[in-house]
């Protein structure tokens, strides 16, 4: 458990703020046995919770039901209430990419609950994400070069963005009369990376000891005055060095960033679409939840115990439903990368995804979308699936083009107002399994 900071006057702000807004959707009316004010981040994960808390505590959601937590910008409202929350209960592996700022630049008030503490987090199979070819790769790298002006740096100075980027690195004379220049840089993602310059050579190597590190490929470019790319494999966290030497000019221009303008992440934070990772989750909640109110143990462990047996029920009858799919037609294309746990314990293959992320946020570019049309047209897929409030321009373009149906309003990282289809965790489950089953069968 974390503790949540606060800033007086933020909350201040905010609460005033909020007395001008209209009244939020309001808790259960049960009367809690126990005062413990509790927050979840995400409607679903609030469900969830609700389940372990009883009727004991009331547990209140942050992101309001229908909005895609990816893209949440918390408010000074928002902010208020977790700061009024004594326990915050957020899903984890990097999903709430905002959290930690907020908990960064406030003071420390309120436990968090991360629910998939423990998980491990998947590796993508065999034959999901397409491989790119030389001319795509070369195409990529020229696109990206052209995309914008470059970012003025000096070679020794400073170590790169961690973004991508094109830079016009200032080098220093070396003694036969060439330029050279060393840089740093370091990414916040795991992945493949392209990395080009003009003439000259280009080393890359890795700390502590700068390791040379092994060049995957290595591409002639003839655009931008670029001359060579190198496609390499660079890890989170490490720092890498780039020299560049034997230039006959004292300006080269390099361009660093993901290959294929691909993002890597090193976590696919949807774990809760397999029911049995969800069994962990409310293991972590109860555990949570005795900590910070001990009186309330037997009801926590009942009640979790309880949900537990819902949950493997739950995972029973999605086995059955799936088995109405003929194995060779279980393939899933996807609005981003989210269905990768679901996929894996109920036997899909991810064909792909339209965004090539496991946020929203990306988008593809026009080598990426071809790929996934090709892949759609090789494997037969028959329908892209799209989650409630997802964008659906691209993939109706990809259907027009590949002859596919798309499915939407899936509920993947929202439950529905109580009237709904979908108001608990399980529904939404069974909403999304059945409309999954529907289209494929």
């Amino acid at each position: 458990m974390r503790k949540l900071p606060i800033v007086a006057s933020l909350i201040l702000f905010a609460t005033s703020l909020a007395a001008c807004q209209a009244a939020a959707p309001q808790p259960p009316t049960f009367q809690a046995a126990s005062p413990l004010k509790v927050t979840a981040i995400e409607t679903f994960l609030g469900d969830i919770a609700q389940n372990v808390a009883g009727t004991r505590v009331v547990v209140d959601s942050l992101i309001p039901i229908g909005i895609d937590p990816h893209s949440f910008d918390p408010s000074p409202q928002d902010i208020v209430k977790l700061a009024q929350a004594q326990v915050i209960i957020a899903n984890g592996a990097g999903f709430e990419t905002w959290l930690q700022k907020t908990i960064d630049n406030t003071g420390d008030q309120a436990a968090v609950i991360e629910a998939a503490a423990g998980l491990t987090p998947r590796t993508p199979r065999e034959g999901e994400v397409a491989e790119m070819s030389d001319a795509d790769l070369v195409d990529s790298i020229c696109a990206d070069a052209s995309s914008g002006a470059a970012q003025a740096v000096t070679a020794g100075a400073a170590a790169l963005p961690a973004e991508s980027g094109l830079f016009s690195v200032q080098l220093t004379p070396a003694a036969d009369g060439s330029f050279s220049g060393i840089l740093s840089y370091s990414t916040d993602e795991t992945g493949d990376f392209q990395i080009a310059t003009a003439g000259g050579r280009l080393d890359v190597s890795a700390q502590p000891d700068f390791t040379p590190l092994k060049i995957n490929k290595t591409l002639a470019l003839t655009c931008q005055n670029l001359a060579q790319g190198l496609i390499v494999t660079l890890t989170k966290g490490v720092t890498y060095r780039l020299t560049i030497s034997g230039f006959a000019s004292a300006q080269a221009p390099l361009l660093v960033g993901p290959a294929g303008g691909v993002h890597h992440h090193d976590t696919d934070p949807h774990f809760w679409l397999d029911p049995l990772n969800v069994i962990q989750y409310v293991q972590n909640i109860r555990d949570g939840l005795i900590r910070a109110d001990p009186q309330g143990t037997a009801d926590y462990n009942r009640n979790a115990a309880a949900y537990i047996a819902q949950l493997k029920q739950l995972d029973v009858w999605i086995q059955a439903q799936v088995g109405a799919i003929p194995p060779e037609r279980r393939l899933l294309v996807t609005n981003h990368e989210s269905f990768g746990y679901f996929a894996d314990r109920y036997g899909f293959r991810i064909v792909g995804t339209v965004v090539p992320s496991v946020g929203t946020e990306a988008s593809p570019s026009a080598q990426q979308m071809a790929r996934l049309e090709d892949r759609i047209n090789a494997t037969h897929a028959i329908a892209i699936f799209l989650e409630t409030g997802a964008n659906a321009q691209l993939a109706n373009q990809v259907a027009a083009d590949t002859g596919v149906k798309v499915v939407s309003d899936l509920f993947t990282h929202s439950v529905t107002a109580p009237g709904g289809a979908a108001p608990t965790y399980i529904d939404m489950m069974k909403f999304d399994v059945t409309a999954i089953v529907n289209a494929l069968k």
